[in-house]
């Protein structure tokens, strides 16, 4: 499975609920490359980047898998707010950005990135709750529109399509009494 084909199997399951610009990359049949995206942008300062590589970075974490920002979720999302996404969106998530950043700094007297692991995750919670103080609807459009942008990033990447979901270019055979305790492994027999 390509990149665009993912972008239009999410897109059905999203349904109205996907943000606009994704919406758009899959109306234009668009092939996206961030992997060749140098990063070069001057979207985000510093540590808005480092904010967006911390929140990927928790909404799919390193585990046994690589995570977020390993397969270049955070420069996908640079690349996605600098390439397809109008004024009026790139500014309506730059805000909300800004608003994390700034509620880490006054709340912990630090930046979001240096953070401990147990407190970024409790406002990543806060956000998720729409209880983010400082945002008009609590974070939860914030917290749902980095979280589509870190699942199309994740999942469209080589990481993503390769490791995580156990790429196999040439299916196994059909197996329909396959052990349910064995599910998501490769056939090792």
């Amino acid at each position: 499975m390509d990149r665009r084909k993912f972008l239009v199997t999410m897109g059905t399951a999203l349904g109205a609920q996907m943000i606009v610009p994704l919406q758009r990359v899959i109306q234009a049949h668009a092939d996206i490359d961030p992997v060749n995206f140098t990063g070069g942008s001057d979207l985000f300062f510093e540590t808005e980047r480092a904010t967006v590589a911390a929140l990927s970075e928790i909404i799919i974490p390193t585990t046994d898998t690589p995570g977020a920002i390993a397969a270049g979720v955070p420069e996908y999302i640079e690349f996605m707010l600098s390439e397809w996404y109008n004024k009026d969106e790139r500014t309506h998530f730059l805000v909300g950005l800004k608003q994390v950043v700034a509620f880490a700094e006054v709340a912990e007297g630090v930046a979001f990135a240096d953070l401990e692991d147990a407190k970024q995750t409790g406002i990543v919670q806060r956000l998720h709750d729409g209880d983010m103080p400082v945002m008009k609807d609590g974070g939860k459009a914030f917290f749902e529109h980095i979280k589509q942008l870190t699942l199309a990033g994740y999942y469209t990447s080589e990481i993503g399509m390769t490791v995580e979901r156990i790429y196999l270019p040439v299916p196994g055979r059909f197996d329909g009494a396959y052990p349910y305790e064995q599910a998501g492994t490769l056939f090792t027999s």
